[in-house]
């Protein structure tokens, strides 16, 4: 998804919309923060596919830039983190909150744990 996909679907979670917002940089940096958060769900998702780790991402600088995450990642995470920024730039603190608790279980809920095996360093019996 492009930047201006993710950014879209977030204005429109708060009730506004990305073409009117004044600031477009402001909006990618709050996409940037994100993306960053997002990195550990995607990193575990990758893992589980048996696909290999990836660093941070290039700093996203045009609302043209893809996007390559998970798509669940793109399509409800980042946005849900997105639109917590956004209320609160508009000083809507509930709705800040509730977005941030949103994107924080959407992002368990997504990439969930992975399960690996444990070594039992102690030893002895159980």
């Amino acid at each position: 998804m492009t930047a201006y996909e993710i950014l879209e679907i977030a204005f429109a979670l708060a009730g506004e919309k990305i073409d009117e917002f004044p600031d477009k940089r402001i909006a990618l940096m709050w996409l940037n923060v994100i993306i960053v958060e997002a990195m550990p769900a995607e990193n575990t998702l990758r893992e589980k596919s048996g696909l290999g780790r990836v660093v941070l991402p290039k700093m996203m600088t045009d609302l043209t830039q893809v996007v390559n995450m998970d798509e669940q990642l793109c399509r409800l995470c980042l946005p849900l983190g997105i639109a917590a920024f956004l209320c609160e730039d508009r000083e809507n603190y509930y709705m800040a909150e509730t977005f941030r608790q949103r994107f924080t279980d959407a992002m368990q809920t997504t990439a969930g744990a992975r399960e690996r095996s444990v070594t039992d360093c102690y030893g002895g019996e159980l």
